[in-house]
């Protein structure tokens, strides 16, 4: 039975057992009306990207499909520039969204604006937004703590603890000297290198660290991508560690795995598409549609149940997922343990081995 037939029953249920009296059938026929309207709305989410669609977008829209909650999505791209952001923000408004989604951590504060600049700025802090890939949502200042934040933004972060993600790289290969390509216009870029130089103080390696100038206009300089790998191969590191860094690991993703295979540098990368979709050798992270689908199921709380954001604790799943990109394996003739092959999803095999 559908939920429209539900209500349209359960009114004339309502008017069988009160009488037949003028006003209580008009007070029921008002009822079965206003639960029409709302079995029937079309909630409005606004995708802000700074990129197309890909399988975590696909994961959201489809759980909400699945949930038979009705949307119709607008799509805003976001140039990723600072100058542009009041002009995104004007866009979002102008779209009057039931709620945001918001992918990266770059476009979820150029929405939402930092937590600790209430009333500094012309943040969007009114209409609900739900996050998916931003790295640590309190280290970027858009969360004071994961749960009980007390803010209109909540959501999903990708990426599995750095010690994990460590402890991947060793499953490889044993390393010393870990390169880190820094960008300085990115917050998590300089939250990442901080943490990565904790751990490597307890746990014996160093971190060999270069950084992209930046341009006149603040933005970092892609041209120097190549050098600042190659120096980094220069300086003997073990692997590049290519974290959650949209402008690196997504934005200029080729010019990082092609520089990197060039100087015969593995990659090791903390995001899936750059392993898919480009020259990462593996890599170790939540899976894309998952990040969706939980994504989703905060969203319909928000749409269906009504509940605030600021009631939705910010998480991370628990389940990750190894993949090794075997062309980049055999460009590197760099080839896995066996013990390693066993759990991970292996891509690009050539035909030849995948006959075999």
């Amino acid at each position: 039975m559908t939920k429209l037939r539900r209500i349209l029953l359960a009114a004339g249920a309502v008017c069988a057992l009160v009488g037949t009296s003028a006003a209580t059938a008009q007070s029921a026929a008002n009822a079965a009306a206003a639960g029409v309207a709302a079995a029937t709305k079309r909630f409005t989410v606004a995708m802000v990207l700074p990129r197309d669609d890909q399988n975590i977008e696909a994961g959201f829209t489809g759980y909400l499909q699945r949930q038979d909650v009705p949307v119709q999505y607008v799509s805003i791209r976001f140039s990723g520039r600072s100058e542009d952001i009041p002009e995104l923000r004007a866009k979002v408004r102008a779209a009057r969204p039931d709620l945001i989604y918001a992918w990266g951590t770059p476009t979820t504060l150029a929405l939402a604006g930092r937590d600790d600049q209430a009333g500094k700025d012309d943040a969007i802090r009114d209409l609900p937004i739900v996050f998916t890939e931003v790295t640590d949502p309190v280290g970027a200042g858009l969360l004071r703590t994961l749960e009980g934040h007390g803010r209109n933004a909540t959501g999903v972060s990708h990426v599995a603890p750095l010690p994990v993600q460590l402890n991947a790289i060793r499953a490889y290969r044993p390393f010393t000297r870990l390169g880190y390509l820094h960008n300085p216009a990115e917050p998590n870029s300089g939250l990442i290198r901080d943490r990565l130089k904790e751990l490597a103080r307890t746990q014996n390696f160093e971190v060999v660290e270069a950084s992209l100038p930046l341009l006149p206009q603040g933005g970092p300089d892609p041209a120097q991508i190549a050098p600042q790998i190659q120096t980094l191969a220069e300086r003997k590191a073990d692997f590049l560690y290519v974290g959650p860094i949209t402008f690196l690991a997504f934005t200029h993703r080729d010019a990082v795995t092609s520089a990197a295979l060039q100087n015969k540098l593995p990659t090791f990368c903390a995001t899936e598409s750059i392993v898919r979709q480009s020259g990462c050798l593996f890599g170790l992270f939540s899976n894309g549609a998952n990040i969706g689908r939980y994504a989703g199921s905060m969203a319909r709380q928000i749409l269906v149940e009504k509940k605030p954001p600021q009631a939705i604790a910010a998480s991370t799943l628990q389940r990750f997922s190894l993949l090794i990109n075997m062309r980049t394996v055999q460009a590197l003739d760099l080839y896995p343990p066996m013990l390693l092959l066993n759990v991970a999803e292996v891509i690009n095999v050539p035909k030849q081995a995948a006959a075999n």
